[in-house]
Formats: C-alpha cells, sequence, structure tokens
C-alpha cells in the first residue's frame, strides 16, 4: 500500500496538468498539492514510500514515448478533458486527500480547489489548458 500511496501523491498533479496544461506556474500548484496531500497522509498514519525510493524502483521504466506515431500530449485526466468525457478521475486522487483530511482536521484547500475546478471543466466540456496557473493561485491566496 505504501507505494500506492506514493502513486496517489504522485498523481495529485494530474488535475492541474489537466486544467493548465504544461506552462509556467502550473508546477508550483503541483508542489503545494502534493505537500499538502503527504501532510493529509501523515496525520492519517498512512506509510507512504519516498520518493527516492519511488525512483529506485521505478529506474528509467516510466518514460514518455510516442504512442503510434503521435507525442503523448499529458496523462489520464488531461485526455479525459481532451476527450470531452464529461467526467475525470480527480475525485478519486485530490478527493480522496480531501476525505482523509476532513478525517484527520488537516485543511486541503490546495486539492479541494482543485477538484472542484477540475470537475467543472470535465462538465462545461473544457479543453485541456483552459485555466490559467494565475488564476487557481489567485484563487487559493483567497481561500
Amino acid at each position: 500500500m505504501r507505494w500506492k500511496y506514493a502513486k496517489l501523491v504522485m498523481n495529485l498533479g494530474n488535475a492541474v496538468e489537466a486544467l493548465c496544461g504544461h506552462i509556467d506556474g502550473a508546477a508550483e500548484i503541483t508542489r503545494r498539492a502534493r505537500r499538502e496531500g503527504a501532510r493529509v497522509l501523515d496525520a492519517a498514519g498512512v506509510d507512504v514510500a519516498s520518493r527516492e525510493e519511488d525512483r529506485e524502483r521505478r529506474g528509467d521504466r516510466l518514460q514518455h514515448r510516442p504512442v503510434q506515431g503521435s507525442a503523448r500530449s499529458g496523462g489520464s485526466s488531461w485526455q479525459s478533458l481532451e476527450r470531452a468525457t464529461r467526467s475525470i478521475e480527480c475525485d478519486y486522487l485530490n478527493g480522496e486527500i480531501v476525505l482523509l483530511g476532513r478525517l484527520h482536521g488537516v485543511p486541503t484547500p490546495v486539492n479541494t480547489l482543485l477538484r472542484r475546478l477540475a470537475n467543472a471543466a470535465a462538465r462545461r466540456g473544457d479543453n485541456p489548458g483552459s485555466t490559467s496557473p494565475d488564476e487557481i493561485l489567485r484563487q487559493l491566496a483567497g481561500t
């Protein structure tokens, strides 16, 4: 389970990638979501494999490569917006952190906002990268 929780923390940035794409400012939001997730899991007593352990275990197995000659544009959440599925996996990723935060008394403003924004973007059929990192940071400053 500690490896699955390490993957959960890593995937907390999926909503950011889907909302913002790969532009300046997005990485800061991902760092905040992951730090918040780590605090929540720590408060919940969940043992998580470290980033170093994860890197050592994976080695060079996780590499982004073209698929059938096309460049990989984004991860699973990004693809949900691209395909206009009207749903996105953030309830299972960011939402898990939000739930555990509530249960253990840890505020989760970053993951709460990312979950809300990603769900709204999916429902509206927004394209990936349609939200500015500055807008997300402004909303976080107001929380």
